[in-house]
């Protein structure tokens, strides 16, 4: 047998998830000091500014200790956990504590989505390991095996163990695979350590709202686990009961800000602060545009051409011809750096806060492909599917509010791009032609926010009756072709 003076407890920093951030939030723990747990068994939920994480753990063995409470922040390279694997250390003398960072996988499918409205200067976010060295009671250095957990080869996280993993592995972002779901035996919404069975997006939702998952009992899911409506379900009931009670007395409460909310605050007030903005509006009329979405849809019942992606088609060509909006200023010089690609970024509503998904060179995609494109990201956006690199490097974003049902607004140019565009809802408004007839047709606003350090009012309007005029007589498409 081992004696206690010969094991290695492993510290498992917080680890860095290949976005580019300097920490995390702990949303949710999964584990308690005393459990034991198996190597990629989750351990907790951790949210940055673009998603929710689950961390599976490195090591086999059992919780020591754990730092950072639900809802503190704590920063990359820190420690997260410690877990004693039983493993004797290299010298046989006191304990030691291995430390070393351990790569982990993008954000699980099916988490919060998220994003960042902040793009990088074209950075290709990647995932990969760190090399990492264990340190002894001693202060001895060690390698190789000392990083592993007993008996389970080389581990890197969310790429499992083993064989499969060691020289000449593909330990690329795009190689993971989820780990299958372990098994579950019928058994009330508690689990073994008492804690209640949600998902961590469900956990995040209740903690949103107010509930207390503990209190639920058994939820209406699979095996009693609760889902969103029984989070939804005990909020209502809670409001009813607080209404029927008169509330509190103040009628007030505090709402942490954390994560991608804090993140898009952070940015804002950056946008805001740096940037001296100026907008121009101009309404168009889409009759054409959705004439010609009606005989691609004639055409092929399942065409993703959307009025919106026919807009973006328009929109990349008038870039073309305006590269001033497809730029940044830079303070260094200081000088306007114009981009040939256009890397179209989409404002986008998640229940988790502002989502920009990336259309890469979006130039160089025909009608259809950008319409499949935007069609994929806005479902990964959703499901928290997307990868870091799918949600920076964005030159010029689109902020559609008129899928809110709004007419007109104007949005805040996503720093440091020089410019963004607006779109307002479709709907049949009066409009006059022909310089004196006044008739019934569908229009919506654009409205254009610009840098104006970049470009002065006049080219700004002139971008925007450029793409006008294309809506209006998107048949002159064919002159590009």
């Amino acid at each position: 047998m081992t004696d206690a003076a010969d094991r290695t407890i492993r510290e498992f920093l917080v680890p860095d998830l290949g976005e580019g951030l300097l920490d995390a939030t702990v949303v949710a723990w999964l584990v308690a000091p005393g459990d034991t747990v198996a190597v990629n068994q989750p351990l907790c939920v951790l949210e940055t500014a673009k998603a929710e994480v689950e961390i599976p753990s490195p090591y086999a063995g059992t919780v020591v200790e754990r730092r950072g409470e639900p809802g503190e922040t704590l920063p990359v390279g820190t420690p997260l956990i410690l877990v004693d694997t039983g493993a004797p250390t290299a010298t046989g003398r006191a304990p030691g504590i291995a430390t070393g960072p351990v790569p982990v996988a993008g954000p699980a499918p099916g988490a919060d989505s998220v994003a960042d409205p902040e793009p990088a200067s074209h950075p290709d976010a990647a995932a990969g390991a760190v090399p990492g060295t264990a340190v002894d009671g001693q202060g001895a250095d060690r390698t190789g095996a000392d990083r592993t957990g007993a008996d389970s080869g080389p581990v890197l996280v969310g790429y499992g163990t083993g064989a499969g993993v060691g020289a000449g592995a593909d330990t690329g972002r795009r190689a993971v695979r989820r780990r299958p779901a372990p098994r579950r035996t019928p058994s009330a919404a508690p689990t073994d350590t008492g804690r209640p069975r949600a998902k961590p997006p469900v956990r995040h939702l209740a903690r949103t709202l107010g509930v207390d998952l503990a209190a639920l009992g058994a939820g209406s899911g699979p095996e009693g686990t609760i889902t969103r409506t029984d989070v939804h379900a005990a909020a209502a009931s809670l409001a009813a009961g607080a209404a029927g009670d008169g509330g509190s007395a103040s009628g007030t409460r505090s709402i942490p800000v954390r994560g991608i909310r804090a993140r898009t605050a952070a940015h804002m007030e950056r946008a805001r602060r740096e940037i001296p903005d100026a907008h121009c509006s101009l309404t168009v009329d889409f009759s054409r545009l959705l004439a010609l979405r009606d005989r691609l849809r004639a055409r092929e019942a399942e065409s993703a051409a959307t009025p919106f992606a026919l807009l973006l088609r328009l929109l990349t060509l008038t870039l073309r011809e305006h590269p001033r909006l497809n730029a940044t200023y830079v303070q260094d010089g200081p000088e306007v750096r114009t981009y040939d690609a256009v890397h179209l970024g989409i404002g986008t509503a998640t229940p988790r806060g502002l989502v920009v998904p990336v259309v890469r060179d979006a130039q160089d995609l025909s009608t259809v492909r950008l319409a499949r494109e935007l069609a994929r990201l806005a479902d990964g956006a959703r499901t928290g599917a997307l990868t870091p690199r799918e949600l920076t490097g964005s030159t010029f974003t689109v902020s559609n509010f008129g899928a809110l049902g709004l007419d007109e607004g104007v949005p805040v140019v996503n720093h440091p791009e020089a410019a963004i565009l607006g779109v307002g809802s479709i709907r049949p408004r009066p409009h006059v032609v022909d310089g004196d007839r006044l008739v019934v047709r569908p229009t919506a606003k654009l409205t254009c926010a610009f840098d104006h350090r970049v470009c002065d009012g006049a080219e700004a309007a002139a971008f925007l009756t450029a793409l006008g005029a294309l809506v209006e007589d998107p048949d002159t498409l064919l002159l590009s072709l």
